[in-house]
């Protein structure tokens, strides 16, 4: 065997060393990932966990309050004027999520995090599905519009979000009018309004 067989097989060997320490490499970056990945599913279960407790607390205590409201309409509690939240434009209808969520930080000093936001989210939902239920509204027809609601029992609904809210540690009821609750659950009612017309 000459010196070039020798240099061959050396060149060989170097080769297939270095291919065993890339295969290496990738099993263990693969490995890291999948650990990675196994934690981040679970971390992801517990939050979902989390929201879906959350959840089923609210709907607890919607359904209590239905109870306990059978004979009595729900009213916001009555706040002095020192701790009143006035609205942030003069025009209702132009009160936007951006409003709501500044007002919670700024004026009721809560950070606004995803779970604050599934929480407005899901009272905002559960409030227009109980008035959607509701025998003025059905007798309305189908998909009635925001506006068609007789005044009295909105009042009382966006009471109800306002008392909820509160109870899941966001007090709407600072709200001058109640104007938070109102222009939330009056804005989901529209949007779904308008999907609704818009799949006729």
């Amino acid at each position: 065997m000459n010196s070039t067989d020798n240099n061959s097989i050396s060149l060989l060997y170097v080769m297939y060393n270095e291919i065993l320490f890339l295969k290496a490499g990738q099993e263990k970056f693969k490995l890291e990932m999948k650990a990675q990945i196994e934690e981040l599913k679970l971390e992801m279960k517990t939050s979902i966990k989390d929201l879906n407790l959350e959840i089923t607390a609210l709907q607890s205590q919607l359904e209590n309050r239905n109870i306990s409201n059978q004979h009595t309409s729900p009213s916001v509690s009555p706040i002095s004027s020192a701790n009143t939240i006035c609205k942030p434009v003069s025009i209702f209808r132009e009160i936007t999520l951006k409003h709501i969520f500044k007002m919670i930080s700024e004026d009721l000093g809560i950070e606004v995090t995803s779970n604050k936001k599934a929480t407005l989210n899901m009272c905002t939902k559960l409030i227009c599905d109980d008035m959607a239920a509701h025998p003025s509204v059905i007798a309305l027809g189908p998909n009635p519009s925001w506006g068609s609601i007789p005044v009295a029992l909105k009042k009382e609904m966006c009471a109800r979000h306002a008392n909820i809210m509160k109870d899941s540690g966001i007090d709407f009821t600072r709200c001058l009018g109640n104007w938070a609750s109102t222009a939330r659950v009056a804005h989901l009612w529209r949007d779904r309004h308008k999907r609704l017309q818009s799949h006729k």
